[in-house]
């Protein structure tokens, strides 16, 4: 005997059980499956029947809509239906046309009429989840790969799913969040007074595919309190609790000097704090790491040792060992001699492409003077001496959405670097 499946949605009273509807929204013939692929519903027939049975529940909900005063608003005398009106609704995984009623005055010297839509009602033709995947995949992906994103899961292209309305999608949501990221955060929000805060400040610049530009920066910054930073092992470091902003607005860095200072609070930044500020040596992220001066007891920056090992890796590739001594003088707090040695090194350089690397390393050095350290004497200290946590972090962040390597997941891990783990 063959048999088939019948998936029947009804519409039933809730007192007396009556059948008043029943729909047949499709049906499947029973037949022994030959492979797994067989058992029961493939992708795309999951993501159909979804969209049928949505048709239904939608129709009867768009009646349920009728429900304002079929009364003239401006004369007083009685509506008359005027047809329906066609509109557009995304579900997560089905688009679907409802057709509203609509009604106009009855006087025929009045004008007024009445034609209803999703947007105009809830101000969107999108449900809320379908605009969370949006956000989200706007969030982590590039728009381009949110749309392919979403077209594998529906099974099939849909013009609410391509990079412009998530992009747009995500803009909105952003500017909120922005909006609400400016407001001076609530007491309950920050943490007791700290007597010390770390603050590390680094960027990355992240590609765009508008004609003439590049590329634009974004900056990040993470804040924590020393005891927050644990030791994995002897070469690593962890943070167990901190407060992280990012921003790539090309606003004067306004917008970044909020969110840190914003982020500093929560953290517990006060007078009498004091604050160690480590960045890459870019003029914009000491410009961000000053405007805590005011806020705090004592603010030292320093130019961390993770870009400086990584400038001289740069040089002594081209150079190979002439570098270890002007590195080891800038290691143990001997800035003079070490810019002294890089000049002799530069100005007996033959070779024009090596010499020009000689002078950018040079350069670099000589422009972050100020913020140059006895690295030796913080590692023998156990202070900290390198922003690589929020060179991670940025490049997680970037990586992720941007360039897709590897993501950083969890509470982010710190190498220790030292001079002597860098021979």
């Amino acid at each position: 005997m063959d048999y088939e499946l019948r998936i029947v949605v009804e519409k039933v009273a809730v007192n007396s059980q009556e059948v008043i509807k029943c729909d047949t929204i499709t049906s499947y013939a029973l037949q022994r499956p030959t492979s797994n692929g067989e058992l029961g519903l493939r992708h795309e027939e999951q993501i159909s029947l979804l969209g049928k049975i949505q048709t239904v529940l939608l129709a009867e909900q768009s009646v349920l809509l009728d429900h304002d005063p079929h009364v003239c608003p401006v004369c007083g005398n009685p509506l008359k239906k005027n047809g329906y009106k066609a509109s557009d609704f995304h579900a997560v995984f089905s688009d679907h046309t409802i057709y509203m009623q609509t009604y106009h005055c009855s006087h025929p010297k009045c004008r007024w009429h009445r034609s209803p839509t999703i947007k105009s009602l809830f101000g969107s033709t999108i449900h809320p989840d379908l605009a969370t995947l949006h956000c989200e995949q706007g969030a982590l992906y590039s728009y381009r790969e949110a749309e392919k994103n979403l077209e594998r899961w529906n099974g099939h292209p849909r013009r609410v799913n391509n990079h412009t309305h998530v992009k747009r999608m995500t803009d909105k949501v952003g500017a909120v969040l922005s909006e609400h990221n400016q407001l001076v955060p609530t007491a309950e929000e920050c943490a007791a007074p700290a007597q010390d805060l770390l603050i590390q400040v680094d960027g990355e610049h992240i590609p765009i595919q508008e004609q003439d530009k590049r590329s634009f920066e974004a900056l990040s910054t993470i804040v924590y309190r020393p005891e927050h930073l644990q030791a994995v092992d002897h070469h690593h470091r962890q943070i167990m609790e901190k407060t992280c902003v990012i921003s790539a607005v090309d606003d004067q860095l306004h917008t970044m000097k909020a969110y840190l200072l914003h982020a500093a609070r929560k953290q517990g930044i006060s007078p009498e704090t004091t604050v160690t500020a480590l960045a890459d040596g870019a003029k914009n992220c000491w410009e961000v790491l000053l405007t805590m001066k005011p806020y705090c007891g004592t603010l030292e920056c320093i130019l961390d040792w993770f870009h400086i090992v990584q400038k001289f890796q740069n040089v002594k590739n081209a150079l190979g060992e002439a570098l270890e001594s002007a590195k080891w003088k800038l290691w143990h707090g001997n800035a003079p001699e070490a810019l002294a040695k890089l000049a002799l090194l530069r100005d007996n350089m033959p070779d024009e492409a090596k010499r020009s690397r000689l002078t950018g390393l040079y350069d670099y050095l000589q422009r972050n003077q100020a913020y140059l350290i006895n690295y030796h004497e913080r590692s023998q200290t156990n202070k900290p001496y390198t922003s690589q946590v929020a060179e991670s972090h940025i490049e997680a962040l970037i990586n992720a959405r941007h360039k897709r390597t590897k993501k950083c997941n969890g509470p982010v891990k710190v190498r220790i670097m030292s001079y002597k783990s860098e021979r």
